[in-house]
């Protein structure tokens, strides 16, 4: 028996390239540490990406907004068939407690009540009544960080809070301003007595769907994106629930969420639209929980390797036109970086739309803009090093 030869891996040939392009090799990891620090360190952290954002929405942009606008603009909108909102701007206290007595006769499943009543009134016995004898109903609530800001406690605000065992579900969204772009929501937070807050839509969730409650609160994430996706939801006024014409079939088995649509204290902006009321925030949460369509996010050091890589390739190409296109070198830069920044989009969208999951290709843009400003400093540095050492030499 005739034993084969092992081949051997000749890595000759690599060792030649390498020694005869050393420089070049500097060159790219020089100019990619640079941009790094440009990109990474100087501009970043200080300014993201919101400077590209349009004006009304400067104060906060990702590129998530834009997947998430591309998938939204090109699928069909329907028409949410378990979630109801029911609009109450500008109606009184009673008002508001007889559409919810009247609703609970149309069997929902569950009642989400997104406005709070911190004033008492003379006489708070057909409020507390209410509240007390309406089953599945999930009253709002506002959670607070501790001292140490390690865990969070609930601030009670409501004048009827020590004298009812209700269900609350917390409505705190992730923004410290009405200017911030609200992308995420909270499922839940700890206390530091253990307990622990649920969110208005995981409150709502565990009551309507266990099994889509117990996963969303089993994927241990302090936050979640919210799926923005291509989906409405029917607004019934509060008038015609009073006068009792409203359509019962989109009230019966669904869940009710009872707050203003167009009160201006509670107005947000989000990824896909230029104003959302709270309501229908919460709404979006609850739906991504009850649809089990989660947006998963890649991990930060993937987003910064695969800059890093888009930079180095792109330090090579501006070489290689420096090079050998001569006058033409500025035009291919700038073309090559625009088809670079074009395809990372294209593969973003794509990617978004099929496997609902983003990549977070900022930093990547941000290299790639960098990339030739550093290319053009490192070069202008190495020139200037090679005509002192020539002077240098010569005497």
């Amino acid at each position: 028996m005739h034993m084969k030869k092992k081949t051997k891996i000749n890595f000759k040939p690599l060792l030649e390239f390498c020694r005869s392009q050393w420089k070049n090799l500097i060159h790219v990891l020089g100019i990619t540490v640079l941009a790094v620090l440009f990109a990474r360190f100087i501009v970043y952290d200080l300014m993201s990406l919101s400077v590209f954002a349009p004006m009304e929405k400067a104060t906060d942009f990702q590129m998530s907004d834009i997947y998430q606008s591309v998938a939204e603009s090109k699928a069909i909108h329907q028409l949410s068939s378990e979630i109801t909102i029911v609009s109450i701007d500008g109606y009184s206290r009673a008002d508001v407690l007889d559409a919810i007595n009247l609703i609970s006769e149309y069997s929902p499943a569950a009642i989400g009540l997104d406005i709070f009543f911190p004033i008492p009134e003379a006489d708070n016995t057909y409020l507390l009544s209410t509240l007390s004898s309406v089953p599945n109903i999930v009253c709002a609530g506002m959670f607070e960080r501790d001292q140490d800001a390690s865990t969070y406690h609930h601030n009670k605000q409501s004048f009827y809070e020590d004298s009812l065992d209700i269900t609350y579900g917390y409505v705190n969204l992730n923004a410290s301003s009405q200017r911030d772009v609200i992308r995420e929501f909270v499922p839940y937070v700890l206390t530091s007595t253990g307990d622990t807050l649920f969110s208005m839509p995981a409150n709502l969730a565990r009551l309507y769907n266990t099994k889509r409650f117990n996963t969303c609160i089993a994927r241990c994430k302090p936050t979640e994106i919210i799926a923005f996706e291509n989906i409405e939801f029917p607004i019934i006024p509060i008038q015609e629930v009073l006068d009792e014409t409203a359509d019962q079939s989109l009230i019966t088995n669904r869940i009710i969420l009872i707050g203003d649509v167009h009160n201006i204290n509670d107005i947000y902006l989000s990824p896909i639209h230029e104003l959302i009321p709270g309501v229908k925030l919460h709404a979006y949460a609850l739906q991504t929980v009850l649809s089990d369509n989660y947006i998963n996010s890649s991990a930060t050091w993937f987003n910064w390797f695969i800059a890093i890589l888009l930079c180095m390739f792109f330090v090579i190409c501006n070489i290689f036109a420096k090079y050998h296109l001569g006058n033409l070198d500025n035009l291919f830069i700038r073309i090559a970086q625009f088809v670079i920044m074009y395809i990372l989009l294209v593969i973003g969208c794509v990617y978004f739309a099929r496997h609902h999951a983003y990549i977070d290709f900022s930093p990547s843009i941000l290299m790639i803009g960098f990339g030739a400003v550093a290319f053009d400093l490192w070069f202008g540095c190495y020139t200037m090093y090679e005509l002192i050492k020539s002077k240098i030499s010569k005497k």
